[in-house]
């Protein structure tokens, strides 16, 4: 059997104090299948996250991410529903999510933290990715901001471990050229292992691999 292509999703970031990042177009034929629609009180977690009271109402997604029509992610989104009134069942399954807040709905995304650890994944969740119970995947979890400084969008989503993963080149000295970093290291590297005070230049991908 003709192993499947390998695709990725690229950024470059500049690890340092304020980063700086580009997406350029995706590898691959991406889409999403939409799970759930609704609109529900925020509650207390997501509430934190957005610095909302629970009560407050937020837009639910649940969607399924596909690379060339194998499920590669199920994302969960958490939307404050006063920015999006108007969001579509249609939006959330084309085109770029951020474009449509920005274009439809005024709502214009600066800036995102995100982190990512292991996890494995539950019997509804391996039965949507095709992958066997409790199989290892990646859990990211993403806060969204507009220019304002204010929460627009909480995500949780789960990549499946056997097909995707995070690359990482470093480029280190004074090409780099980045102001010194925050306390803290980058991911795999524990501080001391490059010069000290050094900045790190970092382009990272998500790779997808090819199906066994």
């Amino acid at each position: 059997m003709v192993p499947a292509p390998r695709y990725a999703a690229t950024f470059a970031a500049l690890v340092s104090g304020q980063q700086t990042m580009t997406v350029p177009q995706a590898s691959g034929a991406w889409s999403s299948r939409l799970l759930e629609f609704t609109t529900i009180p925020a509650g207390a977690r997501v509430g934190r996250k957005l610095r909302i009271s629970p009560a407050v109402e937020i837009v639910y997604v649940a969607r399924l991410r596909l690379v060339d029509g194998a499920p590669m992610a199920i994302e969960h989104l958490h939307i404050r529903a006063d920015l999006v009134p108007t969001l579509s069942a249609q939006e959330l399954e084309t085109g770029d999510l951020y474009e449509h807040l920005r274009e439809q709905h005024g709502v214009h995304v600066q800036e995102a933290v995100q982190a990512i650890e292991p996890t494995v994944v539950t019997r509804a969740e391996a039965e949507l990715l095709d992958v066997p119970e409790l199989s290892p995947a990646l859990l990211f979890e993403r806060l969204t901001s507009d220019t304002t400084g204010q929460p627009v969008e909480y995500v949780h989503s789960i990549y499946r471990g056997d097909r995707y993963r995070i690359v990482s080149r470093l480029t280190l000295g004074p090409s780099a050229a980045v102001p010194p970093a925050r306390l803290g290291h980058h991911p795999g590297i524990p501080p001391g292992d490059f010069a000290h005070r050094d900045t790190i230049a970092s382009s990272t991908r998500g790779d997808i691999q090819s199906a066994p």
